[in-house]
């Protein structure tokens, strides 16, 4: 494998994912790379019908695309090229051109990072919003509001912390989003899956309390005392420290909406990177609601815990206007500190099979 393509798989492997489960595969032939999904890596609440790992290879195909523009490849994209294999995401074939120019977001492949600390409530200027706004139009899929009104960002901030609010007091959320914690960088090192401690910005004291919560024998105690509601509440004070809130939303859910969207997704996060902006997905609320919305609730929720997410996203679908639309994906974005850490990745050799 020739060193620019190489970069340009790099590129792709550092996409964001959910929990950082980074789903996906290339396989390299000649000049195409196959991009394909890995559901084993993410069979959790968060991704009815691996709508979250679709959404991820999207962002990890726009990631390669935007590298391929730097090395003077273009890329003619195939999606869904196998009708016999649902998890064959793309083919990309890499043209070499003369004229082509490199895309201005590739110095920032590198560069974009989630950023869980509070943001400045210093209202974006004209610019930024016109810049946001043209990413989101030139992907040309999904349909991007950002919400500067304060009342509406504390509104919105409400409806993220719901995750938090479910999570903390459902055994089996509960338990799936501990076993993805890494208290170590030493573990997260060796796991490469999963959330570092550190990457959750959380003051000292509330990291002490997550090491004793993550027996569900002591956070089920808590729960009844209202732990988790305390929590969501200074999640939710959190998610509306931000310049906006932004929502993508779609007409239809098939798995190739949500690749198209992660290719959204991710150029709009290039931009706001960019822009020198913060950005943090606010997602678990909207991926609740499509297990509900597909008859599969009663898995993982009570009947109360399904009212709430319901509740939760109609707030959303009001506060963005999108009644007839599903909301796929939620952020915040302004000015922060840099994040105290940053995800680990597979090596290149763990992620590309090269066929001779």
């Amino acid at each position: 494998m020739d060193a620019a393509l190489e970069r340009i798989l790099e590129a792709a492997n550092n996409a964001p994912s959910g929990e950082n489960c980074q789903p996906w595969h290339f396989v390299v032939r000649g000049h195409t790379v196959e991009l394909h999904l890995l559901p084993d890596r993410d069979q959790s609440a968060y991704s009815w019908g691996q709508r979250a790992s679709f959404l991820a290879n999207g962002a990890a195909l726009e990631n390669l695309v935007v590298a391929a523009s730097s090395e003077g490849f273009h890329a003619e994209i195939s999606y869904f090229p196998d009708s016999n294999n649902e998890w064959h995401v793309a083919n990309v074939a890499l043209v070499k051109s003369t004229s082509l120019q490199p895309d201005p977001l590739a110095p920032f492949l590198s560069k974009r990072v989630t950023n869980r600390k509070p943001f400045s409530v210093e209202s974006l200027s004209k610019k930024e919003k016109a810049m946001l706004d043209s990413a989101a139009e030139t992907s040309g899929y999904g349909n991007l509001s950002l919400i500067e009104e304060r009342k509406c960002i504390d509104r919105l901030g409400r409806v993220g912390s719901t995750n938090e609010e479910i999570m903390l007091a459902n055994r089996s959320l509960h338990d799936f989003f501990f076993s993805h914690v890494n208290w170590t960088k030493e573990e997260d090192v060796e796991k490469k899956i999963g959330f570092y401690i550190k990457t959750l910005e959380l003051p000292l004291p509330a990291e002490a309390m997550f090491k004793i919560i993550r027996r569900w024998s002591i956070m089920r105690a808590m729960a009844s005392l209202g732990f988790n509601k305390l929590v969501a509440k200074q999640n939710a004070a959190t998610n509306a420290s931000a310049s906006g809130i932004g929502g993508l939303s779609l007409e239809s859910t098939t798995p190739l909406d949500f690749v198209k969207l992660g290719r959204t997704v991710e150029r709009v996060w290039l931009t706001a990177t960019l822009l020198g902006l913060s950005f943090q997905p606010l997602t678990g609320v909207l991926f609740f609601k499509l297990l509900i919305d597909n008859k599969q609730g009663t898995k993982f929720f009570s009947q109360q815990e399904q009212v709430k997410i319901n509740a939760a996203y109609s707030v959303a679908a009001e506060t963005f206007g999108s009644p007839n639309q599903h909301i796929a994906f939620m952020f915040r974005i302004g000015k922060g500190d840099a994040p105290s850490a940053q995800a680990v990745r597979f090596p290149l050799r763990d992620t590309v099979t090269v066929v001779s």
